[in-house]
């Protein structure tokens, strides 16, 4: 019996002796030990601290590629319009979104009820006066979107969209838009600032299972989801 619960002990001891640990999760929210230690090293130059005073939450539950457009647009040194529920005030919101350039590629009514493609999201900000670079998922691997995020997200002149299957992140849900904010490298890891946030907080995801998720196919455009890189 002592050999046995010797062997219980020494079995217990050596995984800590040699430093090895369980695998870490895939995804890591924002207020966990872990994110509040990868928050706290969020650089200086990171697109994160230009988008969380313009973060916005979507008004629906299906106006997600809409709430992350307008969180960027917002953050943007561009002009704004004026909606009459904050006039005189130049604010994108949720509603003036869809200027009559933009109800020619995508009517809110189609948004409410299917959501938004990659492509459709592009189109629909370039009709706001940006550029808006539109990138498949299934085009890039593990390393080509690590050094795509560690630019884009500490250019100013910079913001990215991620259209990802929430599935992959172990979440409840189908495609989704939100806003990619900072990345962190001693993690390999991508902060998501979710715009369905009475839904799920920020979150630290790596970027393995991030290329995943943006890769998966959309049934609406049967192309890949991705990304939208939006700038001036």
């Amino acid at each position: 019996m002592k050999n046995v619960v010797l062997a219980i002990i020494l079995y217990c001891l050596v995984p800590a002796a040699f430093g090895v640990t369980a695998a870490e999760p895939a995804v890591i929210y924002w207020d966990s030990v872990a994110g509040k230690a990868m928050r706290a090293r969020i650089p200086a130059d990171a697109d994160y601290w230009q988008l969380i005073p313009t973060f916005a939450v979507q008004s629906t539950q299906s106006y997600c590629s809409v709430a992350s457009a307008i969180t960027v647009l917002n953050a943007m040194p561009i002009k704004k319009p004026v909606d009459p529920a904050y006039a005189p005030y130049a604010y994108f919101t949720q509603s003036n979104y869809f200027t009559s350039d933009v109800v020619k590629i995508i009517s809110p009514q189609t948004v409410l009820q299917m959501g938004m493609t990659r492509e459709q999201m592009a189109e629909t900000l370039v009709a706001q006066g940006v550029r808006a670079e539109s990138i498949a998922g299934d085009t890039l691997n593990d390393e080509s979107l690590r050094t795509l995020l560690q630019k884009a997200l500490l250019d100013d002149g910079q913001f990215v969209l991620a259209n990802y299957l929430r599935a992959n992140l172990g979440q409840v849900g189908g495609g989704h838009w939100s806003v990619l904010a900072a990345f962190d490298a001693q993690s390999d890891r991508v902060l998501i600032l979710d715009v369905a946030k009475y839904k799920y907080p920020p979150a630290w995801v790596n970027i393995s299972t991030l290329r995943q998720a943006i890769a998966t196919i959309d049934t609406t455009s049967n192309k890949a989801r991705g990304l939208v890189i939006v700038s001036k």
